[in-house]
Protein backbone atom coordinates (compact mmCIF):
# COMPACT_ATOMS: atom_id res chain seq x y z
CA UNK A 1 0.00 0.00 0.00
CA UNK A 2 0.81 3.67 -0.38
CA UNK A 3 1.32 5.15 2.86
CA UNK A 4 2.20 9.02 4.14
CA UNK A 5 3.73 8.76 7.44
CA UNK A 6 3.36 11.40 10.09
CA UNK A 7 5.67 11.72 12.88
CA UNK A 8 7.74 14.12 14.34
CA UNK A 9 10.72 12.88 17.30
CA UNK A 10 12.84 9.49 17.88
CA UNK A 11 9.57 7.15 18.73
CA UNK A 12 7.94 8.37 15.00
CA UNK A 13 11.43 7.85 13.73
CA UNK A 14 11.96 4.64 15.23
CA UNK A 15 8.11 3.30 13.81
CA UNK A 16 8.86 4.98 10.74
CA UNK A 17 12.89 2.85 9.99
CA UNK A 18 10.55 -0.06 10.32
CA UNK A 19 7.45 0.54 8.40
CA UNK A 20 10.27 1.93 5.26
CA UNK A 21 11.81 -1.78 5.33
CA UNK A 22 8.83 -3.48 4.94
CA UNK A 23 6.60 -4.04 1.80
CA UNK A 24 4.80 -1.02 1.60
CA UNK A 25 5.30 2.43 -0.27
CA UNK A 26 6.20 5.63 1.89
CA UNK A 27 5.17 7.93 -0.92
CA UNK A 28 5.30 10.95 1.90
CA UNK A 29 6.97 11.77 5.23
CA UNK A 30 5.33 14.36 7.12
CA UNK A 31 6.89 16.31 10.14
CA UNK A 32 6.93 19.45 12.50
CA UNK A 33 9.14 22.38 10.94
CA UNK A 34 12.07 22.73 12.14
CA UNK A 35 13.07 24.15 15.78
CA UNK A 36 15.43 26.59 17.30
CA UNK A 37 17.37 24.05 20.03
CA UNK A 38 20.82 24.81 21.46
CA UNK A 39 23.11 27.12 20.77
CA UNK A 40 20.16 28.94 18.94
CA UNK A 41 20.86 26.61 16.15
CA UNK A 42 18.20 25.42 13.62
CA UNK A 43 17.29 21.89 14.30
CA UNK A 44 15.49 19.46 12.14
CA UNK A 45 14.16 16.31 14.18
CA UNK A 46 14.47 13.17 14.05
CA UNK A 47 11.45 12.06 11.60
CA UNK A 48 13.10 14.47 8.97
CA UNK A 49 16.47 13.02 9.56
CA UNK A 50 15.76 9.45 8.84
CA UNK A 51 13.49 10.72 5.95
CA UNK A 52 16.33 12.36 4.53
CA UNK A 53 18.81 9.51 5.06
CA UNK A 54 16.13 7.31 3.53
CA UNK A 55 15.51 9.57 0.77
CA UNK A 56 11.94 10.35 1.30
CA UNK A 57 9.77 12.97 0.56
CA UNK A 58 10.28 15.30 3.28
CA UNK A 59 7.01 17.53 4.00
CA UNK A 60 6.62 20.26 6.63
CA UNK A 61 3.44 22.39 7.85
CA UNK A 62 3.05 24.68 10.53
CA UNK A 63 -0.80 23.86 10.35
CA UNK A 64 -1.44 20.52 8.56
CA UNK A 65 -5.15 20.97 8.57
CA UNK A 66 -4.76 24.19 7.03
CA UNK A 67 -1.48 23.93 5.09
CA UNK A 68 -1.27 20.45 3.95
CA UNK A 69 -4.42 19.33 2.37
CA UNK A 70 -4.16 19.80 -0.49
CA UNK A 71 -0.21 18.78 -1.27
CA UNK A 72 -1.60 15.55 0.86
CA UNK A 73 -4.31 15.05 -1.51
CA UNK A 74 -2.02 15.36 -4.41
CA UNK A 75 0.45 12.07 -2.89
CA UNK A 76 -2.32 9.75 -3.81
CA UNK A 77 -1.96 7.49 -0.41
CA UNK A 78 -4.04 4.21 0.65
CA UNK A 79 -3.95 4.61 4.46
CA UNK A 80 -1.79 7.55 6.54
CA UNK A 81 -0.10 6.23 9.31
CA UNK A 82 0.68 8.80 12.64
CA UNK A 83 3.47 8.18 15.21
CA UNK A 84 4.18 10.77 17.85
CA UNK A 85 3.24 14.06 15.01
CA UNK A 86 2.62 16.24 17.53
CA UNK A 87 -0.58 17.94 15.36
CA UNK A 88 -4.45 17.31 15.64
CA UNK A 89 -5.72 16.25 12.41
CA UNK A 90 -8.96 17.93 11.02
CA UNK A 91 -11.85 15.63 9.65
CA UNK A 92 -10.78 16.97 6.35
CA UNK A 93 -6.84 15.12 6.73
CA UNK A 94 -8.89 12.02 8.08
CA UNK A 95 -10.79 11.86 5.01
CA UNK A 96 -7.83 11.79 2.17
CA UNK A 97 -6.84 8.68 2.04
CA UNK A 98 -8.71 5.74 1.45
CA UNK A 99 -8.42 3.22 4.57
CA UNK A 100 -8.35 6.66 6.96
CA UNK A 101 -5.21 7.49 9.61
CA UNK A 102 -4.33 4.62 11.95
CA UNK A 103 -2.36 6.12 15.37
CA UNK A 104 0.38 4.30 16.66
CA UNK A 105 0.11 5.56 20.86
CA UNK A 106 2.13 4.38 23.56
CA UNK A 107 -0.44 3.23 26.00
CA UNK A 108 -3.42 0.89 26.44
CA UNK A 109 -6.12 3.11 25.06
CA UNK A 110 -8.57 4.05 26.50
CA UNK A 111 -5.79 4.66 29.38
CA UNK A 112 -4.04 7.57 29.25
CA UNK A 113 -4.91 9.93 26.45
CA UNK A 114 -3.28 12.66 25.74
CA UNK A 115 0.07 13.98 25.29
CA UNK A 116 2.38 12.12 27.12
CA UNK A 117 1.11 8.56 28.54
CA UNK A 118 4.62 7.04 28.54
CA UNK A 119 5.54 9.23 31.07
CA UNK A 120 2.58 9.34 33.22
CA UNK A 121 2.37 5.51 33.00
CA UNK A 122 5.74 6.07 35.06
CA UNK A 123 4.63 8.66 37.05
CA UNK A 124 1.60 6.91 38.38
CA UNK A 125 3.49 3.81 39.30
CA UNK A 126 1.66 1.33 37.05
CA UNK A 127 3.36 -2.15 36.01
CA UNK A 128 2.61 -2.27 32.81
CA UNK A 129 2.03 -0.19 29.92
CA UNK A 130 1.55 -0.96 25.91
CA UNK A 131 0.89 0.18 22.47
CA UNK A 132 -2.20 0.46 20.80
CA UNK A 133 -2.94 0.54 16.91
CA UNK A 134 -5.99 3.03 16.75
CA UNK A 135 -7.88 4.15 13.71
CA UNK A 136 -7.86 7.96 14.35
CA UNK A 137 -11.06 10.19 14.81
CA UNK A 138 -11.58 13.55 15.15
CA UNK A 139 -11.48 13.60 19.41
CA UNK A 140 -8.70 13.21 21.13
CA UNK A 141 -7.08 9.18 20.67
CA UNK A 142 -10.58 8.05 20.55
CA UNK A 143 -10.50 6.19 17.62
CA UNK A 144 -11.58 2.27 17.23
CA UNK A 145 -9.17 -0.32 18.85
CA UNK A 146 -7.07 -2.05 15.83
CA UNK A 147 -4.17 -3.73 17.70
CA UNK A 148 -3.12 -3.67 21.13
CA UNK A 149 0.26 -4.90 22.94
CA UNK A 150 0.98 -5.29 26.44
CA UNK A 151 4.42 -4.25 28.39
CA UNK A 152 5.62 -5.00 31.83
CA UNK A 153 7.67 -2.05 33.43
CA UNK A 154 10.76 -3.28 34.80
CA UNK A 155 12.15 -1.30 38.03
CA UNK A 156 15.10 0.14 35.52
CA UNK A 157 12.97 1.20 33.18
CA UNK A 158 12.27 5.13 32.53
CA UNK A 159 10.40 6.93 29.89
CA UNK A 160 13.23 6.75 27.14
CA UNK A 161 13.45 2.87 27.38
CA UNK A 162 9.68 2.37 27.45
CA UNK A 163 9.51 4.68 24.48
CA UNK A 164 12.47 2.85 22.48
CA UNK A 165 10.50 -0.57 23.61
CA UNK A 166 6.80 1.01 22.52
CA UNK A 167 8.12 1.66 19.08
CA UNK A 168 9.05 -1.44 18.25
CA UNK A 169 6.41 -3.36 19.83
CA UNK A 170 4.48 -0.73 17.56
CA UNK A 171 5.81 -0.87 14.49
CA UNK A 172 5.42 -4.93 14.42
CA UNK A 173 2.02 -4.38 15.44
CA UNK A 174 1.05 -1.41 13.04
CA UNK A 175 2.48 -3.95 9.77
CA UNK A 176 0.01 -6.77 10.97
CA UNK A 177 -3.22 -4.29 10.47
CA UNK A 178 -1.72 -3.43 7.51
CA UNK A 179 -1.84 -6.48 6.11
CA UNK A 180 -4.96 -6.93 7.72
CA UNK A 181 -6.24 -4.07 5.99
CA UNK A 182 -5.45 -4.95 2.67
CA UNK A 183 -6.78 -8.65 3.27
CA UNK A 184 -10.38 -6.69 3.91
CA UNK A 185 -9.74 -9.16 7.88
CA UNK A 186 -9.52 -5.70 10.09
CA UNK A 187 -11.70 -5.92 13.28
CA UNK A 188 -12.19 -2.94 15.11
CA UNK A 189 -13.24 -2.48 18.46
CA UNK A 190 -14.97 0.86 19.93
CA UNK A 191 -12.71 1.81 22.95
CA UNK A 192 -15.02 1.76 26.78
CA UNK A 193 -15.52 5.56 27.17
CA UNK A 194 -16.31 4.91 30.99
CA UNK A 195 -12.83 4.09 31.42
CA UNK A 196 -10.73 6.66 29.35
CA UNK A 197 -8.31 8.67 31.71
CA UNK A 198 -6.27 11.87 30.09
CA UNK A 199 -3.08 13.13 31.02
CA UNK A 200 -1.90 16.95 30.19
CA UNK A 201 1.79 17.77 28.32
CA UNK A 202 4.96 17.22 30.84
CA UNK A 203 6.00 21.02 31.96
CA UNK A 204 9.06 22.06 33.69
CA UNK A 205 6.95 22.70 36.41
CA UNK A 206 6.08 19.51 37.65
CA UNK A 207 10.01 18.43 37.39
CA UNK A 208 10.52 19.63 40.93
CA UNK A 209 10.90 17.34 43.34
CA UNK A 210 8.90 17.40 46.73
CA UNK A 211 10.64 15.79 49.53
CA UNK A 212 7.78 15.49 51.36
CA UNK A 213 6.45 12.69 48.89
CA UNK A 214 7.46 8.71 49.69
CA UNK A 215 10.78 7.34 48.31
CA UNK A 216 8.52 5.51 45.76
CA UNK A 217 6.42 8.52 44.56
CA UNK A 218 9.52 10.45 43.86
CA UNK A 219 11.24 7.60 42.62
CA UNK A 220 8.11 7.21 39.72
CA UNK A 221 8.48 10.96 38.93
CA UNK A 222 12.20 10.78 38.21
CA UNK A 223 12.10 7.53 35.71
CA UNK A 224 8.85 9.16 34.44
CA UNK A 225 11.14 12.72 33.33
CA UNK A 226 14.09 10.95 32.49
CA UNK A 227 15.14 11.65 29.82
CA UNK A 228 13.06 15.00 29.27
CA UNK A 229 12.61 17.41 31.32
CA UNK A 230 14.52 15.67 34.38
CA UNK A 231 13.18 15.62 37.76
CA UNK A 232 15.08 18.31 39.54
CA UNK A 233 15.72 19.50 43.19
CA UNK A 234 18.56 22.24 44.84
CA UNK A 235 21.78 21.84 46.52
CA UNK A 236 22.80 24.94 47.87
CA UNK A 237 20.38 27.07 45.99
CA UNK A 238 21.59 25.53 42.92
CA UNK A 239 19.68 23.37 40.49
CA UNK A 240 20.59 19.77 40.84
CA UNK A 241 18.77 17.41 38.13
CA UNK A 242 18.21 13.12 39.63
CA UNK A 243 18.04 11.02 36.35
CA UNK A 244 18.11 7.69 38.19
CA UNK A 245 17.27 6.67 41.57
CA UNK A 246 16.11 3.66 43.81
CA UNK A 247 13.46 3.35 46.84
CA UNK A 248 15.28 2.14 50.02
CA UNK A 249 14.34 1.45 53.49
CA UNK A 250 15.10 4.59 55.60
CA UNK A 251 13.95 4.60 59.65
CA UNK A 252 16.25 7.77 61.01
CA UNK A 253 14.58 11.44 62.34
CA UNK A 254 16.80 13.58 59.42
CA UNK A 255 14.23 15.68 57.92
CA UNK A 256 12.73 15.39 54.38
CA UNK A 257 15.53 15.73 51.96
CA UNK A 258 18.02 15.71 54.34
CA UNK A 259 21.21 13.67 52.92
CA UNK A 260 21.35 10.84 55.07
CA UNK A 261 24.35 9.35 53.95
CA UNK A 262 26.97 9.98 51.58
CA UNK A 263 29.46 7.51 51.15
CA UNK A 264 31.02 5.02 48.45
CA UNK A 265 27.95 2.49 49.24
CA UNK A 266 25.44 4.69 48.97
CA UNK A 267 24.46 8.71 48.69
CA UNK A 268 20.72 8.41 50.39
CA UNK A 269 18.05 11.28 50.89
CA UNK A 270 15.07 10.99 53.52
CA UNK A 271 12.01 11.28 52.12
CA UNK A 272 8.37 11.39 53.99
CA UNK A 273 8.05 7.84 53.43
CA UNK A 274 11.32 5.66 53.21
CA UNK A 275 14.21 6.71 51.51
CA UNK A 276 15.68 7.21 47.82
CA UNK A 277 19.42 6.42 46.83
CA UNK A 278 20.66 8.46 43.88
CA UNK A 279 22.86 6.85 41.36
CA UNK A 280 22.85 9.32 38.40
CA UNK A 281 23.10 13.01 39.26
CA UNK A 282 24.38 16.47 37.45
CA UNK A 283 24.73 19.67 39.29
CA UNK A 284 23.89 23.26 37.44
CA UNK A 285 26.77 23.83 35.11
CA UNK A 286 28.33 20.37 35.73
CA UNK A 287 28.27 16.94 33.93
CA UNK A 288 25.84 14.08 34.28
CA UNK A 289 27.53 11.60 37.02
CA UNK A 290 27.37 8.61 38.24
CA UNK A 291 26.82 9.28 42.56
CA UNK A 292 30.17 7.82 43.53
CA UNK A 293 31.95 10.52 40.69
CA UNK A 294 29.67 12.96 42.41
CA UNK A 295 30.86 12.26 45.66
CA UNK A 296 34.37 11.95 45.04
CA UNK A 297 33.96 16.19 43.92
CA UNK A 298 32.98 16.70 47.35
CA UNK A 299 30.11 19.20 46.14
CA UNK A 300 27.81 17.61 48.41
CA UNK A 301 27.48 16.00 52.46
CA UNK A 302 25.94 14.21 55.27
CA UNK A 303 23.58 16.86 56.85
CA UNK A 304 22.79 18.84 53.93
CA UNK A 305 18.93 19.13 52.75
CA UNK A 306 17.89 19.27 49.33
CA UNK A 307 15.11 21.90 48.18
CA UNK A 308 15.90 24.67 50.37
Amino acid sequence: MKIVFLGTPKFGADVLDILAKSKHQIVGVVCQPDRIGNRKKIEACAVKKLAEQLDLPVFQFEKVSRDGVEQLESLGADVFVTAAYGQILSQQVLDIAKYGVFNVHGSLLPKYRGAAPVQFALIEGEKQTGVTIMKTALSMDSGDIASQVVVDIQEEDNSQTILDNLAQCGANALLEVLDKIEHNSLVLTPQDEQKATFCSKITTEMSKIDWNKSNVEIFNLIRGLNPNPVAFTTLDGVNFKIYDSRPVDCECDAQNGQVVECAKSSLTIKCGKGGLKLLTVQLSGGKMLGYKDFINGRKIKAGDVLGQ
